[in-house]
């Protein structure tokens, strides 16, 4: 019996295992077949990534080829519409011809906008957002978009996270997944707007390339539409895709909202059942480090067109030779000397052999050989002041990093029209100046001529008739001036010495130093300094314009003070 009952209990122990054995088979088969699932899951997001960057950099390369030829389509269109303002032609028709050729050509350069947003080439200019507020702000336009048929539903978080973003750039996100939605509704029906804090996990991550795990500012946009089967879901985003009738889109709404997220450091997610409606979710990476930030106030626009009144010296570096040459002539329209090189090489030997500064460098980014930005700092190692203006259609990554400009980078886009190009290189030019001229004489009529001069040139003046006056107002103005117009031959002191106490204030305050003797004397005492230029009395209009122009070229103030 004994033997019966160990052979048994034997038995059941085997049994025991058997059943323990295939339990762990079935769970090692079941997270085999998990773990494959994952991975075919992670192959086909990054096959989906890969794909939709490729796509991305044909379609920027397009984009960059089409805006050099939309600015001068669009530049010789204005050019002729302002001739025949100039000529005083009142025929309706050409005007009404210009004005259709301007439209479309318009509509051509948003297209390839949006080529760019997709590609993730657009220049962004990003910035703390209260993402509750931009979408509260923007409840009108979207009722606007809408139409009477849908209803919308704003529904905002407490306590929500600001993010870092381009607020131009979400807002036309917004708008676009408002008015794919309103198209999925033919019939009416609700939409809602929804933000909420969201967290991602790792696991999320690795399941969805080109995402990383934190904390994100989810948008949430629901509609009540017809929904979307999983293979045009699958194709949402890619550029000229479109389940639309043929005229009622261009399949590039959507492409613009993935392309700015991503470019944005975010991530986005599309849901959607057939008969049920879609949920389309941005989201935008947690801002982190607000106090990085400051604000900065909105530069003035200057109404209208402004003619140069220094006749400044600017180089104009484009490969393309018809953008080159409207450029040309739009900055020889606007009073500007121009300099002209068709790359890097050429800008920097017309560059050596100039006497004078040259007050700006316009140039496209993308070119063959030297780009933009290593043209740039090569100029800049020949004249450390130079001011930079930077054109393209297509930046790359030459002066874009992490979806933004990089600090200080000015930039005007292609296609660009001439009162655009006109405010842009005159706000670059005036950049971090005041506008405002002290003048130093004890003769009130040299004064007021002088000022009178200065005035018509747009410049705002102050005066002094001694040395004492114009020092005890340089002192209180505390980096107010851009320059100081002084005659060297003061009741109370000799210009030149005062001209040393400014320097000793100020070490980049440009000086105009007026004598009518001793001008070979000065210009080698003050040899060194680049930020002082003698000028003998007496002096036109035009003399004492040329020399500021040659002052603001060598030395454009930074108003810093001399160290005690």
């Amino acid at each position: 019996m004994a033997g019966l009952a160990a052979q048994a209990a034997v038995a059941i122990d085997n049994a025991r295992l058997f059943q323990a054995a295939e339990r762990a088979k079935d769970q090692l088969e079941e997270r085999v077949r998990q773990r494959t699932a994952e991975v075919e899951t992670a192959h086909e997001a990054l096959r989906q990534a890969q794909k939709m960057e490729a796509v991305g950099q044909l379609t920027g390369g397009v984009a960059h080829d089409f805006n050099n030829l939309l600015t001068v389509v669009t530049g010789n269109i204005d050019m002729a519409t302002r001739a025949l303002d100039a000529a005083g032609v009142a025929d309706a028709r050409s005007r009404r011809a210009l004005e259709n050729a301007m439209k479309g050509a318009e509509r051509a350069a948003a297209l390839t906008q949006r080529l760019l947003a997709f590609s993730r080439r657009q220049p962004l200019t990003p910035k703390p957002l209260d993402v509750d507020k931009l979408v509260q702000g923007m409840s009108d336009l979207l009722h606007r978009s809408l139409g009477e048929t849908i209803s919308l539903e704003v529904v905002t978080s407490p306590g929500l996270w600001r993010v870092e973003a381009d607020p131009n750039q979400l807002e036309s996100a917004v708008v676009n997944l408002a008015v794919n939605a309103r198209d999925a509704m033919p019939q009416g029906g609700r939409l809602v707007i929804e933000t909420a804090n969201a967290r991602l996990d790792e696991q999320y991550a690795a399941a969805h390339a080109e995402v990383a795990p934190g904390q994100y500012v989810v948008i949430s946009v629901t509609d009540t539409g017809h929904g979307m089967p999983r293979d045009t879901v699958a194709r949402v985003f890619e550029p000229f895709f479109t389940t639309k009738e043929v005229g009622k889109g261009t399949g590039l709404g959507l492409s613009m909202v993935y392309g700015f997220v991503k470019q944005s450091g975010g991530h986005v997610n599309v849901y959607s059942e057939e008969g049920q409606g879609t949920t389309i979710k941005i989201y935008l990476p947690r801002l982190m480090n607000e106090a990085a930030y400051a604000d900065n106030e909105a530069a003035a626009v200057t109404p209208g067109v402004e003619i140069s009144q220094k006749r400044e010296t600017i180089l104009v570096v484009e490969d393309d030779d018809d953008v080159r040459a409207y450029t040309v002539d739009c900055l020889r329209e606007l009073g500007y000397r121009v300099l002209e090189a068709h790359d890097g090489p050429s800008a920097l030997r017309l560059l050596e052999r100039q006497d004078d500064p040259i007050a700006l460098l316009f140039t496209d980014v993308v070119m063959p050989g030297m780009s933009g930005a290593e043209l740039a700092d090569l100029a800049r190692e020949r004249q450390p002041r130079l001011k930079i203006l930077y054109t393209s259609g297509y930046t790359r990554n030459a002066i874009v990093h992490g979806g933004r400009l990089d600090s200080g980078v000015e930039m005007i886009a292609k296609p660009f029209t001439y009162a655009a190009l006109a405010q842009k290189i005159r706000d670059v030019l005036d950049a971090g100046s005041t506008g405002r001229i002290l003048v130093v004489d004890p003769d009130p009529t040299i004064r007021m001529l002088t000022m009178d001069a200065l005035s018509g040139a747009g410049y705002a003046c102050e005066e002094a008739a001694t040395g004492s006056e114009a020092l005890g107002k340089i002192r209180s103005a505390q980096g107010r001036y851009d320059l100081v117009v002084l005659d060297n031959n003061l009741p109370d002191r000799t210009g030149q010495a005062v001209a040393s106490e400014i320097r000793a204030l100020h070490l980049d305050l440009p000086i105009l130093l007026a004598s009518t003797s001793d001008v070979e004397r000065l210009d080698a005492l003050f040899a060194s300094d680049d930020c002082t230029r003698i000028l003998g009395k007496p002096f036109s209009s035009t003399m004492l314009l040329e020399g500021i122009g040659t002052l603001a070229g060598k030395c454009a103030p930074s108003h810093d003070t001399a160290e005690e």
